[in-house]
């Protein structure tokens, strides 16, 4: 590609929902950990998604961490820098915004977070999901990063001083050279953000291909959603999926507790006998006995694979248990910050376990703490993205010294319908075979 991309991403399953809609249209994917590593990419390398990990961090950090990847992005010549958004607009939106902007040296920056194949929608600057505005859903009491409101100019203004301009449906529905007036229009009033309505993929394209005809030096800013425009815009022959097929012992992390996965789950265990789910003892992970827990799940692991049987590992069955972790955690001196990393490393500790298996042949992980920190504890440096399962659900290869070129599958928490574990299954597997 004559024009290279660059997309930074505030965490791991956002990095790779939204670098997969490039790798399927021909895009080579690389999702880097480390921003310094962008030296050792391959020159062939297409699009490089750096993962900041910075959704749970200060305003502040996180600032600095968009700052130093969109300076170090800016300096290797990147054509084209996207700012991926969290549809749900978790985390530090506003302060990594203004940090990707100041270290890019942007003019201006156009957000549209929308993802119609989500149920996410704008309208009028309110962020909405499956019709329900933001702050009143599941997803608005997130533990580590919770929701305020649905306004998005609201949740940017809290940690960026840049004035914010919003462009509503209407205008978009009206066309390309209706949009640009009105982007102008935006920019004469001095308006450094501009949050532009979207409710299904053509508004998205019609965005995108108006922003391709700006003069200004203007940062995309968006979800998967967006993202998903811009190959058509590059002007990219789609690549079509391989299919395989195969017996091979499939293993499930999960860890998020959106009621959409336990959803997947409860689903998966009652419509597929060749699934064990073995739910960890979340007593035994938060009081300090992992080892404890980790043998006592490596005996179950044994057996299923015994009994050529696939494998989930999850964190929670109800929410309940995530309270009651909570309350334990208390007990040993840890708030509740704390209680989800020590949840989570054990989750990676155990993804770890599952992926050095021979017998497993793929791996599917959902969640983002959770998948950032399998990656981390199996030593993937890179993750290579190769090809999308379900919308926003991405198939990838963890590259790192001696690592196999096993394929894993992460989802976000939200993500998918009830049928998407059992789909997902199926594909690793097929794709085990074929490679």
């Amino acid at each position: 590609m004559k024009d290279k991309v660059a997309i930074i991403a505030d965490d791991f399953t956002g990095s790779n929902d939204t670098g997969v809609h490039f790798s399927k249209d021909g895009f080579t994917t690389v999702v880097v950990f480390d921003i310094e590593k962008i030296e050792n990419i391959d020159e062939k390398i297409d699009v490089v998604v750096v993962d900041t990990e910075s959704r749970a961090d200060d305003p502040k950090i996180a600032y600095e961490k968009a700052y130093k990847a969109a300076e170090k992005l800016n300096e290797k010549s990147f054509k084209y820098i996207y700012k991926k958004l969290d549809s749900t607009l978790r985390g530090n939106i506003g302060s990594e915004i203004d940090g990707v902007m100041d270290g890019g040296k942007f003019d201006l920056a156009i957000v549209a977070p929308a993802l119609p194949d989500n149920g996410r929608k704008t309208i009028g600057g309110i962020q909405f999901v499956h019709d329900i505005p933001l702050e009143k859903t599941e997803i608005a009491n997130d533990p580590i990063t919770p929701i305020k409101h649905s306004y998005i100019k609201d949740i940017i203004s809290e940690q960026c001083e840049k004035s914010v301009g919003l462009i509503n449906l209407k205008d978009v529905l009206k066309g390309k050279n209706n949009l640009k007036e009105k982007m102008n229009e935006e920019i004469k009033n001095k308006k450094e953000i501009i949050i532009i309505d979207a409710i299904t993929k053509e508004d998205l394209k019609t965005i995108a291909e108006t922003i391709n005809s700006l003069d200004l030096k203007t940062l995309l800013v968006g979800s998967a959603g967006l993202a998903e425009t811009l190959p058509e815009t590059f002007n990219l022959k789609t690549n079509k999926n391989k299919e395989a097929t195969n017996d091979s012992i499939i293993a499930g992390i999960v860890g998020s507790v959106s009621d959409v996965t336990r959803e997947q789950v409860k689903y998966a265990n009652e419509n597929d006998d060749n699934i064990n789910v073995l739910d960890i003892n979340i007593e035994n992970v938060v009081s300090g006995k992992e080892k404890k827990e980790i043998n006592r799940l490596k005996k179950l692991i044994d057996n299923s694979i015994n009994e050529k049987k696939d494998i989930i590992i999850r964190s929670a069955k109800e929410r309940k248990l995530v309270e009651k972790a909570i309350s334990i955690g208390e007990k040993n001196n840890l708030n509740q910050k704390e209680v989800s990393k020590t949840i989570a490393k054990f989750m990676g500790m155990m993804a770890k376990e599952l992926y050095n298996l021979d017998d497993v042949k793929g791996l599917f992980i959902t969640g983002g703490d959770i998948a950032i920190q399998s990656a981390s504890t199996i030593c993937a440096q890179f993750n290579i993205i190769k090809e999308e399962v379900l919308p926003g659900i991405p198939l990838s290869v963890f590259s790192g010294k001696e690592l196999s070129k096993k394929p894993v599958v992460t989802k976000a928490g939200a993500f998918g319908n009830e049928k998407s574990i059992i789909e997902v299954f199926k594909y690793l597997r097929k794709w085990s075979n074929n490679e």
